[in-house]
């Protein structure tokens, strides 16, 4: 069985120098534990290719390897909260890491050159929380690392580092800056052991330098740094008189004392445009412009205007309203033509030049949550993904095809954005979820018209007939919806901008009243601004009954019914609330459970409700005559065969069985073997042939395929770990077919597995790959996961 990564969605680390994009055209970058590569030119519009793990804790800075004509970058360097730095080379197809140890505190920053055009004399340099500068040195691609220097900085903390050339020179200058606002220059001094030396000083920032970069200009160095004073200041560093030396001085020691040549250090000019904290400053690989990114929510593009003598703005590109809180870092593409900003949320943007046309346009990027995700939800016919996460958002993904390229996966709505972390989520239908965060109110939303009209061009699928009226009436149904100021629900927006309401009234009232919505036709993946306004869902009801925070949600596939249940420690607080989605009338409270309900999952053919729990049991309910649903099955402690917390439980496509996983590393499959005489609390429930036992395994998530696999059932099975195995299971018999370990699968728990309700691919095409089943998954490493499944045997429903 052949399993491969359809769509990795998770944005960056909030960090200035979390993503690098390289010569190759791939784009580094690090997020929770991991480092994902991106390819922006892939298919459509662009996706995640390969994902590296290495690291045990956060990583905080990454840079692609490169030097003097290098043109396609193989090794790459991440440092991490972990206090280690991993180099990682391609090695075929595959990125393989080498651990550098040394640091006793966190490694923030990490850059690297090759001396040699051939690859050889590799210098690494990594500033910590410690208050070192470590410098590794590798002579040959073979060799392994070793730490070269250690520069001690007393009770400074590093907060920038850049290595480059000398003008005309083989040797090294490193820049570094520091929590007094100063620049250091460190000149090597010593090319076999290679360590560096102290040399020049550079002072006139008013606050701390965050991004500095060099670049050769003719036979002089450029270096660029800017600063939370919000100023950009430039350094020209030469062997020669400069024609613009009629600057003030201001370093310490203007002069830089290399082992042949003596360097002047001029301040060039200053340069102030931005009203915040400028995060990072990137040269353009391809011409003399300087790209500066700030919280400011702005990018802006330097120039020198040869006839005025000064560096002057030339584009200035950025996010506008919403409640973005700006620019982590920006980098040029290697071409020249393309911008990378990476948000405070670490989103992605990327605008290109238009060359021809005035400007620089957005492009569609990839993205994706910031935080651990809880839960995940396919649309009934399998058309979209929802996903909540602890970053206080739901998002929709779903498949864009451009032209005749291969379909990419992107993120094209975001339907809430809330004040409280997400707990968990259900779909009622098509056009209609439901969701609850770590608050007592269970909130439902349906789909506004702005977001139909959109959806059906963005995928390609024909949205009439599914009876939804918004689609087919021109004046009633709102357009889309608005968040109003200091307020958490959703409200509804029947025009196609509200600006009226999303200015502030007066000085008096600087606030407005809600956020600004502007409806807008979309043919490809909105930009993280457009996600942000213009993608939310109006909320159409609340509902109230729980003591606790809501913490699991399951809807039945018929649409009829919602079950929801809160944190508890006590009984009556583990009551299970069903309601009717009709009238959204509270119509049972289902007793079983002592502790929290984990999960809930209605049968697919709605007449079963399973939960588990936190005290170790499982409660089976069932549909009566009358439509209510009455406990028919439970364990306790002569019946339970799991030991520890239940996780995760799953229902097979047709009814028969179900499954239960938990944090003792067992995976026991039920079913209800009707006529069975009543003699425990399992009433007509028994277990299945032998269960599955994984010793120092933690079972997190479980799903079912929607249809049998050459006359078996196919079990995916999440765990602890992240990794992910799959099983064909037939009543007397467990097969493994196939694993994901970290790399493919996840590094952190895996919160939710979830099989696509029906066969092939979410496609235009719906006849596209009846031999692949879609597995969606989503875990705390922030990541939300779509693998293709290719079963070469034969699929059928088992009727």
């Amino acid at each position: 069985m052949k399993i491969e990564n359809c769509y990795i969605s998770s944005n960056c680390n909030q960090t200035p120098t979390i993503a690098h994009w390289g010569k190759n055209n791939l784009i580094c970058y690090g997020s929770c534990n991991s480092v994902l590569i991106y390819n922006p030119d892939y298919g459509s519009g662009g996706k995640v290719i390969d994902t590296l793990i290495g690291h045990s804790k956060r990583v905080n800075s990454v840079k692609w390897l490169t030097g003097l004509n290098i043109i396609n970058e193989i090794e790459l360097i991440s440092g991490s909260t972990d206090c280690t730095i991993c180099v990682w080379s391609l090695e075929g197809d595959i990125y393989k890491g080498v651990t550098l140890e040394g640091h006793s505190s966190n490694v923030n920053l990490v850059d690297g050159l090759y001396k040699q055009s051939d690859r050889n004399e590799t210098v690494l340099v990594s500033i910590s929380m410690d208050c070192s500068i470590r410098v590794w040195f590798r002579k040959l691609p073979l060799d392994s690392f070793s730490c070269s220097q250690t520069i001690n900085l007393g009770y400074s903390i590093g907060l920038g580092a850049k290595l480059a050339f000398l003008p005309n020179s083989n040797e090294l200058i490193l820049a570094c800056s520091f929590e007094n606002s100063k620049i250091q220059l460190y000149i090597e001094k010593n090319h076999h052991d290679l360590e560096f030396e102290p040399s020049c000083l550079l002072a006139g920032h008013e606050d701390w330098v965050r991004g500095l970069d060099f670049t050769q200009d003719g036979d002089d160095l450029l270096l660029v740094s800017s600063s939370q004073d919000n100023s950009i200041r430039l350094w020209r560093i030469t062997a020669k008189p400069s024609i613009r030396e009629t600057v003030f001085e201001t370093t310490e020691k203007s002069q830089i004392e290399s082992k042949w040549q003596t360097y002047n250090v001029l301040l060039e000019s200053i340069l102030t445009g931005h009203e915040g904290w400028i995060y990072s400053v990137n040269w353009n690989p391809k011409n003399l412009q300087i790209l500066s990114a700030s919280i400011d929510k702005s990018m802006i593009i330097w120039e020198f205007d040869e006839c005025s003598g000064l560096w002057l703005e030339k584009i200035r590109v950025g996010e506008v309203g919403g409640n973005t809180l700006g620019f982590y870092g920006g980098i040029f593409s290697p071409s020249g033509d393309r911008i990378l900003a990476h948000s405070y949320h670490g989103a992605f943007h990327i605008w290109q030049d238009t060359k021809g046309q005035e400007g620089w346009s957005p492009c569609v990027t990839v993205g994706g949550h910031f935080s651990e995700v809880v839960d995940l939800s396919w649309e009934p016919k399998g058309e979209y993904l929802l996903t909540v996460s602890t970053d206080q958002t739901t998002r929709i993904h779903a498949p864009w095809k451009k032209d005749d390229k291969e379909t990419t996966w992107h993120e094209i709505a975001r339907p809430q954005v809330h004040g409280y972390d997400m707990s968990c989520l259900a779909v009622i239908s098509k056009y209609k979820f439901v969701s609850a965060a770590e608050e007592k109110v269970i909130r439902i939303f349906e789909a506004p018209k702005n977001f139909v009209e959109n959806f059906e061009r963005i995928c390609g699928l024909d949205n009439h007939g599914e009876g939804f009226s918004i689609t087919n009436t021109s004046h009633f149904g709102p357009k889309g919806a608005s968040v109003p100021s200091l307020g958490l629900s959703n409200k509804a927006v029947y025009t196609d901008d509200n600006i009226d309401q999303a200015t502030s009234m007066d000085k008096k009232n600087p606030y407005p009243e809600e956020s600004h919505f502007q409806a807008t036709d979309m043919i490809e993946p909105p930009t993280e601004e457009t996600l942000l306004q213009n993608t939310l869902w109006p909320e159409t009801q609340k509902l109230y009954g729980h003591g606790y925070e809501v913490y699991s949600l399951a809807a039945s596939p018929d649409g009829k019914f919602l079950a929801s249940a809160c944190r508890s420690t006590k009984p009556e607080h583990a009551a299970i609330l069903l309601w009717d989605t009709s009238n959204w009338k509270q119509i049972q409270k289902l007793m079983s459970h002592t502790l929290t309900v984990v999960q809930l999952q209605f049968s697919p053919d709605s007449n079963h409700l399973l939960s588990v729990s936190r005290d170790r049991r499982w409660s089976l309910f069932s549909k009566t005559e009358n439509g209510e649903f009455e406990l028919v099955a439970t364990t306790d402690k002569k019946t339970a065969v799991h030991s520890r917390i239940i996780w995760t439980c799953c229902w097979s496509h047709d009814s028969k069985y179900f499954a239960t996983g938990s944090r003792d590393g067992k995976v026991v499959v039920w079913w209800i073997n009707k006529g069975k005489e009543r003699t425990t609390v399992l009433g007509e429930c028994e277990v299945v042939g032998e269960y599955l036992e994984l010793p120092g395994e933690s079972v997190t998530a479980l799903a079912f395929s929607p249809c049998l696999v050459s006359g078996r059932y196919l079990i995916a099975v999440g765990f602890d770990s992240g990794d992910i195995h799959f099983y064909g299971w037939c009543p007397n018999k467990w097969q493994k077919l196939s694993s994901l370990s970290k790399s493919c699968a996840h590094h952190l728990t895996v919160r939710k597995l979830a099989f696509r309700p029906v066969q092939g691919m979410s496609e235009q095409s719906s006849e596209c790959g009846k031999n692949i089943l879609q597995l969606a998954s989503c875990s705390s490493d922030y990541s939300v996961k779509i693998y293709n499944t290719y079963v070469e045997d034969q699929l059928n429903d088992g009727s």
